[in-house]
């Protein structure tokens, strides 16, 4: 197990693979979008990271100022069949094995209620009422936010308290670039005021469950495809008509049957849905 990471510590340069290429070089990513945020959820197949892969995309036009990857707890091979390289706008790097989460130590708890915020509560309900099927007491893959430097300082810290304790969407992300520079040029506040106030930040405004949604409390291709995979991702950077708000009644897919069945138009669809 290693330890969890600081601002202003170094994650290590390595190579990844991703449901479209593998060994791919991490320090060419950052050289090429940082600063970047990188997200650390569960599974592919968890109905909460699932959740945040729709939302990420649906929104990603709205990171101007910097990179944005995710890593997830899934087997390369699995996701091929219907993940290609045009599939997100964004990398997705698998780490089956939890290289990367037992290195930053990055925690998996049990108890439902420990890693629950009450939207993620909401989503996984949803997710049960469509087939998902999830034990009270299996251990949770809990979340890890960063912001990296090109040279892979860490600029931005943050370990989840909940499932859903990430940024809310892309433009919580490009929020947090901003304050980050304001945070540098104000140096009014501790370094623990300051990651405090960060972490506040990663949360949405309450809502009420009426609404629809809760309170969250608390791979990149070779060098010489990255230009093929922007063309083919151009429709993510700009939002379709009526697309500004993210409506999570789209996004569902929880234990697909076969990941395979699922193409590009309904990969973030609902297999469970009549």
């Amino acid at each position: 197990m290693g330890k969890r990471i600081k601002v202003g510590e170094r994650l290590p340069f390595f190579q990844y693979d991703t449901p479209y290429s593998e060994a791919n070089s991490f320090r060419e990513l950052l050289a090429r979008q940082a600063p970047l945020v990188l997200v650390f959820m569960s599974n592919f197949g968890h109905p909460v990271t699932r959740t945040f892969v729709s939302r990420y995309s649906h929104t990603h036009f709205k990171l101007k100022d910097g990179g944005f990857a995710m890593v997830v707890r899934s087997e390369p091979a699995r996701l091929a069949p219907s993940i290609g390289p045009g599939t997100l706008p964004f990398p997705l790097l698998c780490d089956v094995e939890g290289v990367l989460y037992d290195y930053l130590d990055i925690p998996t708890r049990t108890g439902f209620w420990r890693t629950c915020s009450l939207e993620a509560w909401q989503i996984i309900k949803k997710a049960r009422n469509r087939g998902y099927e999830v034990s009270m007491h299996a251990a949770q893959q809990m979340p890890l936010t960063l912001i990296l430097d090109a040279d892979g300082t860490v600029l931005f810290c943050h370990y989840g308290n909940s499932l859903t304790d990430v940024p809310a969407d892309c433009g919580a992300m490009q929020e947090l670039l901003d304050e980050l520079d304001l945070l540098a040029t104000e140096g009014d506040d501790t370094e623990e005021e300051a990651e405090a106030g960060s972490a506040r930040r990663l949360r949405p405004a309450p809502v009420s469950p009426e609404d629809g949604d809760g309170y969250d409390d608390g791979e990149a291709a070779p060098e010489d495809n990255l230009a093929d995979e922007e063309e083919e991702t151009a429709e993510f950077d700009t939002p379709a008509d009526g697309e500004e708000d993210w409506d999570d009644s789209d996004v569902k897919e929880y234990h697909s049957p076969r990941l395979s069945q699922t193409f590009l138009q309904g990969l973030l669809d609902d297999p469970y849905d009549d």
